[in-house]
């Protein structure tokens, strides 16, 4: 009996007569229960409900989306396990240069037409490597790195796994950097590199390089990436992120806006360019992108409370303070009693910015907390621009000086000398700067204890 009777597959394609010939060749081979995804939409609904063991999946989509995007959008909510098959079904004969450009890749793709005896072939492969690797994924997916990193070294040196040696690399080095180890994971995928250039290796080189602050290095190592591989869309992401960490926003706005024009539908990089936007005082392209991902992100919890902040701090840098103020009123009071204190940072200081006799008072209730904390960079240039704002130099001061004092002090300089500016302070920026300075070579100087 078939092995085959007991996996649950989903079929996703946009044509019934396809989705019929799918389902005709997985009962060929045994399957039982074979359901149907006609969509984009309705796929990541039956996955996320109850994710199936098999998924054979149509490239094309229809409605602009493909399984590639289907796939990325998968991985990046977790809700994709690792034992799950995805199994890419495709008429394209140049699939095959795609798909080695990316990192975010299927198990295996199969090109149309094909028999059931070579679906079986792929998917035999297929579990064969997904039984090897059962042990990494249970102590990967409970963060247990040392351990899953102990079952990669030992399969390393088995037998067994010389025929996923590269896997096995690639993997140890995502464990490296997911457990914050980026020095031996640049080090891993130089190993890699040096028996084999694939691009998702030099990226991975380069998210290294980022995660230890060493911008330039980075920056050099993903713009090979970006120039070799045109579809490889993530490096892309990352070249933007590094810009932005430079402080080089136009350069990324320009990068995320050519990637999110070729994939519409990504809402994540839609985010990334608001983001980049904002930065780049390029409040319009912004708002629009941030008028899309609410409009049209329909993944189920997709749009969160730190969305609807992005798009009311766009309004504001625009001017809209009435369209701001219209967006945070529209946040419902449990979504405001959920939110983290950034959050909550965030939401009372654009307030306070858009409609003074509405927020100031939140603002100043939470000026303590404010002053005792370290948020993440958007809340605290938030809160810097509240207190500018409503003359509160002490606490704008307090979260410029931990700004400038952070890795991303190069990202958000240029936000910061513009607000100090807009408010006539910009020589109290400039001793902050000094300032800082000077506690930065201080500290450089100290000996070692």
């Amino acid at each position: 009996m078939s092995e085959y009777n007991k996996k649950r597959f989903l079929v996703i394609d946009d044509q019934p007569q396809a989705r019929d010939a799918l389902r005709s060749i997985a009962q060929t081979i045994g399957a039982f229960a074979v359901e149907f995804a006609s969509n984009y939409q309705d796929a990541i609904f039956r996955i996320r409900n109850n994710a199936p063991d098999i998924i054979l999946c149509d490239y094309m989509l229809g409605e602009g989306r493909s399984g590639q995007q289907l796939l990325e959008e998968l991985r990046r909510f977790n809700l994709l396990p690792d034992e799950t098959i995805f199994m890419m079904v495709t008429g394209e004969q140049s699939y095959e240069q795609v798909v080695s450009a990316v990192e975010l890749v299927p198990d295996d793709y199969i090109i149309k037409p094909f028999s059931p005896d070579k679906l079986v072939l792929r998917l035999d492969r297929i579990v064969a490597k997904k039984n090897f690797f059962a042990a990494y994924y249970k102590e990967k997916r409970q963060q247990e790195f040392a351990r899953a990193l102990a079952i990669l070294e030992a399969q390393r040196a088995s037998e067994t796994g010389r025929p996923y040696r590269f896997e096995i690399l690639r993997q140890q080095a995502e464990v490296l950097l997911a457990s914050g180890d980026a020095e031996a994971s640049e080090k891993a995928y130089r190993d890699i590199l040096e028996n084999y250039e694939f691009p998702w290796a030099r990226a991975g080189v380069a998210r290294s390089l980022h995660k230890q602050n060493r911008l330039t290095e980075a920056r050099t190592e993903i713009d090979k990436v970006v120039a070799g591989t045109p579809h490889f869309f993530d490096a892309s992401d990352l070249k933007a992120s590094i810009c932005m960490a430079q402080g080089e926003h136009a350069e990324a706005q320009k990068v995320l806006d050519e990637v999110a024009k070729k994939t519409p539908r990504n809402y994540l990089r839609k985010r990334m360019l608001a983001e980049a936007a904002t930065l780049n005082g390029d409040s319009e392209t912004a708002r629009a992108a941030m008028a899309d991902v609410i409009a049209n992100d329909t993944m189920p919890g997709a749009v969160s409370a730190e969305d609807r902040l992005a798009m009311a701090r766009s309004h504001v840098d625009a001017g809209d303070k009435i369209s701001a103020e219209k967006v945070l009123v529209g946040l419902r009071d449990a979504e405001i009693q959920a939110m983290n204190l950034a959050e909550q940072a965030s939401f009372a200081a654009l307030l306070a910015i858009s409609s003074p006799e509405k927020g100031k008072a939140r603002f100043a209730g939470l000026r303590p907390a404010l002053l005792a904390s370290e948020l993440d960079p958007s809340a605290s240039i938030d809160v810097m621009r509240a207190a500018l704002t409503v003359g509160d130099h002490e606490l704008a001061d307090r979260h410029t000086e931990l700004l400038m004092t952070s890795p991303d002090a190069k990202k958000v300089f240029g936000t910061i000398r513009k607000q100090y500016a807009l408010q006539g302070r910009e020589q109290d920026f400039r001793e902050i700067q000094k300032q800082v300075a000077l506690k930065r070579i201080h500290h450089e100087e100290k000996p070692a204890a």
